[in-house]
């Protein structure tokens, strides 16, 4: 090759790589194994009601109506498993709170928590502290509870952020996994159930559930994962806010699987129902209507807000 074509690729190349911005890979993650928070986020970062972006993570909030509901959806992308995070709602009451294995009163305002932990965005739990629902908890990479009767399905993150989940668990064929597999278990909620694998919804018609109310129209969340370290929050309206009639599992089901289609190629690799009901809880900011000033706010159905008993939220590595 010609020494003037060779300088001018090489020119060329020079220029790409000056245009990309520093990796989010060179920013330190955080503790995986106990409740310490991420850096607040910069109120410059959060460029609408609807959109945040830095360096390490990005969330989008689409809203939208199905099944006569609206429903409010966050589509978030980060750097490092750690980013995703867990806390007890205790923490806002005690900066030094710690996961129980007893129940608790220790309840607050899902915001509130947010807040309190520097989120970015932030959606209930599975309500732990519910010793009748929840029987398996493991967080931050610590076992807190195992009496698993086999009724749930069980969702597990591991250390690299991936889903992936043990159907009907029982507390002995829960515990054998756990003693394989430890080291790479970084979260485990036990709601459910798995609404969407693969792309594709798991609920038919016929699915019967009791405890998450399945034909009922009810306000519904969840969690799901579309790639690697890249995520979706869904909440959906009840039939206690004026023109919403609630979903019911099967619906909210088929919101998910659409949902993860429209925001990636192979749609939800596993979408897992969180705790429902009042629970439900989307958290990001907003403007405040008298100052003017970022806080945070329940984007979904505001009117309703009950205490949580703990959290999943997203974090900035940004100082």
């Amino acid at each position: 090759m010609p020494v003037k074509k060779l300088l001018s690729v090489l020119l060329a190349l020079l220029l790409v790589i000056l245009s990309v911005p520093a990796l989010a890979s060179d920013l330190a993650p955080l503790p995986m194994n106990d409740l310490s928070f991420g850096p607040k986020p910069k109120d410059e970062n959060y460029l609408s009601k609807t959109e945040y972006v830095d360096e390490s993570i990005t969330v989008k909030i689409h809203e939208g109506r199905y099944a006569d509901t609206d429903y409010v959806c966050a589509h978030v992308k980060i750097s490092h498993p750690s980013q995703l995070r867990t806390t007890p709602a205790s923490v806002y009451q005690s900066p030094n709170a710690a996961f129980v294995a007893r129940a608790s009163e220790a309840n607050f305002k899902g915001r509130l928590v947010a807040n309190k932990v520097n989120a970015v965005v932030a959606i209930n739990g599975d309500f732990y502290t519910k010793t009748d629902m929840v029987k398996v908890v493991l967080r931050q990479g610590k076992q807190i509870r195992n009496i698993s009767t086999g009724a749930s399905d069980l969702l597990v993150i591991d250390m690299n952020g991936d889903f992936s989940y043990l159907p009907l668990c029982g507390k002995e064929e829960y515990q054998a996994y756990y003693e394989a597999n430890q080291q790479n278990m970084y979260q485990v909620f036990c709601f459910g159930p798995v609404l969407v694998e693969n792309g594709q919804s798991v609920i038919d018609e016929n699915y019967q559930n009791n405890s998450v109310g399945s034909h009922k129209s009810a306000q519904r969340s969840a969690i799901a994962q579309l790639g690697p370290l890249e995520y979706m929050l869904v909440t959906c309206n009840s039939n206690q806010v004026k023109n919403n009639k609630g979903m019911t599992i099967q619906e909210f089901a088929a919101l998910c699987e659409q949902l993860g289609k429209d925001l990636s190629e192979n749609g939800c690799t596993l979408a897992y129902n969180l705790d429902g009901g009042n629970s439900a809880t989307l958290v990001f900011k907003d403007k405040n209507a008298k100052s003017g000033k970022l806080s945070y706010v329940k984007y979904n159905c505001p009117e309703i807000e009950r205490f949580l008993g703990d959290i999943i939220y997203f974090a900035t590595l940004v100082n």
